[in-house]
Formats: C-alpha cells, sequence, structure tokens
C-alpha cells in the first residue's frame, strides 16, 4: 500500500525487521532453554555474557564481567535455568534503553549453595521510591519469586543502579 511512499515504506520494513528478529531470538531462547544439553550452569554462563556483551557493544558501554568458575559444572532445573536468563536479559535490557551507564559491572558467584548476581552501572538512575513499576521490573521481581529468591533494587537520581538478586540452587 505504500510502495509509493519511501517514508513511510522504510518504517514499516525497519518495523517488521525488529519483530522478526525478536521472534527470532524468543524461538532459538526456548530451544536452548530444553535443550538438556545446556543444563550445566557453564553453557548459561556463555549465553549470557553473550548477549550482554553484544548489547552493551552496541551502546558502547565499558563493561565488566565476573562470573565464577566454580559453579560451571553444577546443573540448574529448566524452569530456574529460563527465569535466571530472562530476569538477566531484562536487566541488560533496561540498563542499555534507558540507563545512559558508561560503566558497568557484572558478578555472579556462589556462597553457601546461594547464587548471587549483581549489575551495578553509573547511570542515571532513577528515583526507586516514585518510579512506577512497569512490565520489566515487575518481570524482574516476579522471576526472582519463581527462583524462590530475592531481588533488591537501588537506585537514585544521578548515582546509578545496583541489582542484587540471590536464590538458592539446591
Amino acid at each position: 500500500n505504500n510502495i509509493n511512499n519511501k517514508e513511510k515504506l522504510n518504517k514499516y520494513l525497519s518495523k517488521a525487521g525488529e519483530d522478526i528478529q525478536q521472534v527470532s531470538e524468543s524461538i532459538s531462547d526456548i530451544v536452548w532453554n530444553i535443550n538438556p544439553n545446556y543444563d550445566k550452569l557453564g553453557n548459561l554462563f556463555i549465553r549470557m555474557k553473550r548477549y550482554a556483551a553484544e548489547m552493551m557493544d552496541n551502546k558502547n558501554i565499558d563493561y565488566k564481567i565476573n562470573f565464577t568458575e566454580e559453579v560451571d559444572n553444577l546443573s540448574l532445573e529448566m524452569d530456574k535455568r529460563r527465569n535466571l536468563y530472562l530476569l538477566f536479559k531484562e536487566a541488560v535490557n533496561n540498563l542499555t534503553k534507558y540507563s545512559q551507564a558508561k560503566k558497568v559491572t557484572m558478578e555472579l558467584f556462589l556462597k553457601n549453595n546461594v547464587l548471587d548476581l549483581i549489575i551495578k552501572d553509573d547511570g542515571m538512575g532513577f528515583d526507586a521510591a516514585t518510579t512506577l513499576m512497569g512490565n520489566g521490573l515487575t518481570n524482574m521481581k516476579n522471576r526472582a519469586a519463581a527462583l524462590n529468591g530475592h531481588i533488591e533494587i537501588k537506585s537514585s537520581p544521578g548515582e546509578g543502579t545496583n541489582i542484587h538478586l540471590n536464590f538458592p540452587i539446591t
């Protein structure tokens, strides 16, 4: 219908391309998640690091990722693996989309059978007390609950954001 209107056509094609990319990523996530060959945490960490690197490289954010190797061979059941990965993706997506951060650190470690994920940025932050809970933050809290874990999101304007998730892996 818009073949003669180049501006509308390009806008439509760009949106369609984004939608196709998103569907493709979702299908890839589903296929990856149900494959028992990827039950080990080391495989999940590789996927998480790859996603974070791609997103932050696209925004020229300086980042450090330190995921402990001591748990690489531990297994995590499919639902927990899925919730951890999707919570992580949501946190990284929010960070790259809204924070305007220049530096980010990500840590993941095991202590007393509790897995801790910490994501800190030096971005613009937000007032956690007055900011309405959008879908992203609500989804992250729901996924933390599904992991039988706890998530704390600390942020204030001009001070960046600190996300701390912990949950038992047993």
